[in-house]
């Protein structure tokens, strides 16, 4: 069964759509949400026409769905941000690792032993 050649404007919406359901799972703190959104998101940028294969014929449409997926992506970043940071303040407050430091734990994986970064 072939699958179904979605038009530039139904492409754009469904990647709207998955940046809209990542952005409210950010919002909401649910990562089973927000990783079903990131599958989301990779099927709706999958389905994209190429520009040789379709013609636009709702650019209307197309500019207003691209316009409000900027919008979504935008809100995405700053809760993203607002998220990390909200993260990073309560493992301060808690007195855990705030970073992922690769290097540290290669060398201590093949030292055998961890860095010592008191000063």
């Amino acid at each position: 069964m072939a699958e179904k050649v979605l038009t530039p404007a139904e492409a754009a919406g469904n990647v709207r759509q998955a940046l809209e359901r990542a952005a409210t799972a950010l919002s909401t703190a649910r990562l089973d949400d927000l990783l079903a959104a990131g599958e989301a998101l990779e099927m709706a940028l999958a389905q994209i026409p190429r520009a040789s294969a379709t013609s636009v014929t709702d650019p209307d449409r197309l500019r207003a769905e691209i316009d409000a997926a900027r919008g979504a992506l935008l809100r995405c970043r700053r809760l993203g941000i607002s998220l990390s940071d909200f993260v990073r303040a309560t493992f301060d407050a808690h007195g855990g690792a705030t970073g992922y430091e690769p290097s540290q734990q290669a060398a201590a994986a093949l030292s055998g032993r961890g860095i010592d970064t008191s000063v």
